[in-house]
């Protein structure tokens, strides 16, 4: 049986026009994601991430963005032209960063709901979609799910608004779910809650996921494989259990030992230095002022992803990698 996709991702640039110039901010990224496949997306703020996830959705704004690509298809549609746009957009959810920013202050949550059904399944009874907008609120374990369709966003807590966004993503029965730091406005009390709720929501409807988190410890559990980013490049990728016990590249194992740990053993040092400027980025390896491996090879060339010994389906882009098959 021929593998399926959920996305094909081909040399993706990004650009963004600012007033000093051209903010060059990913310079070619390839992704690929399997049907019921669970990935996850990790990498310092400002590296790139968001900007992924908007371009899948089709949601990126351009201008100021600049988007190029070899190919980009989505759940086999490709976004070539408003009809191709529009049944990308359908076809995949996005769960956004900040619950209060992504519902509507002066509607109702019954209306922003049924809005979402009409544009998926129109002239259907108005009992059907009040049924639905039910039955995906008792999904995500909402208390009292008739209250919630009758009120503000404003009279919600954090928790129950981040629990209507993804309500209101699994009503689409969309195959792939794009969810970009969908705990970052929340409470760490509510945060693994609704990870854990994510998660097996995923699992038992078998969609595929693209996780953003900083929560290291969600994305270790929830996903299956890994890609991390540095400065809109890939660094790094492979199943998420072995990347996170034995990392290769520099950055990936700076980024793992900076997160606090349970035991509280020790406070983190962090990664020195700042994410280059995507004004002017450097000629080779943009982590190559921050890491301890650098020659001058690393200043002159940048570094593509190569296999790494014996590990199907793990690269790293780094020259100096350990286990990396050398050619």
């Amino acid at each position: 049986m021929e593998d399926k996709y959920v996305l094909k991702l081909n040399n993706l640039s990004v650009s963004y026009k600012v007033y000093e110039g051209l903010l060059k901010v990913i310079p070619g990224l390839d992704m690929t994601v399997m049907a019921g496949q669970r990935v996850g997306l990790i990498g310092e703020a400002g590296c790139g991430k968001t900007t992924v996830l908007k371009t899948v959705a089709s949601i990126l704004q351009c201008p100021p963005a600049v988007i190029k690509y070899d190919a980009l298809e989505v759940c086999g549609k490709k976004a070539e032209g408003k009809a191709g746009v529009r049944n990308v957009r359908k076809t995949v959810s996005m769960i956004f960063q900040d619950p209060s920013t992504s519902l509507n202050p002066t509607l109702k949550i019954s209306t922003q709901m049924s809005d979402i059904l009409k544009s998926q399944f129109p002239g259907q009874k108005r009992e059907d979609y009040q049924r639905r907008m039910l039955e995906s609120l008792q999904a995500v374990a909402m208390p009292a799910p008739e209250r919630v369709l009758d009120s503000y966003p404003v009279q919600l807590s954090g928790g129950m608004r981040q629990r209507v966004c993804i309500a209101m993503s699994l009503m689409k029965d969309s195959e792939f779910i794009l969810a970009d730091e969908p705990t970052t406005a929340l409470d760490v009390t509510i945060e693994e809650q609704i990870l854990d709720l994510l998660d097996r929501l995923v699992r038992e409807k078998n969609k595929s996921l693209i996780l953003v988190s900083h929560a290291l410890g969600a994305v270790r559990k929830i996903t299956e494989r890994l890609f991390v980013m540095y400065a809109g490049n890939i660094v790094e990728t492979g199943p998420t259990r072995e990347l996170f016990a034995s990392p290769r590249h520099p950055y990936t194992i700076g980024l793992l030992a900076a997160t606090p740990k349970l035991t509280g053993e020790g406070i983190a040092d962090g990664i020195e230095g700042d994410i280059p400027s995507y004004l002017h980025p450097p000629q080779g390896c943009r982590f190559a002022d921050r890491c301890p491996r650098k020659t001058d090879l690393c200043l002159e060339k940048a570094p593509v992803l190569e296999p790494v010994e014996e590990k199907p389906g793990w690269y790293v882009a780094c020259h100096h990698a350990e286990g990396k098959v050398r050619p």
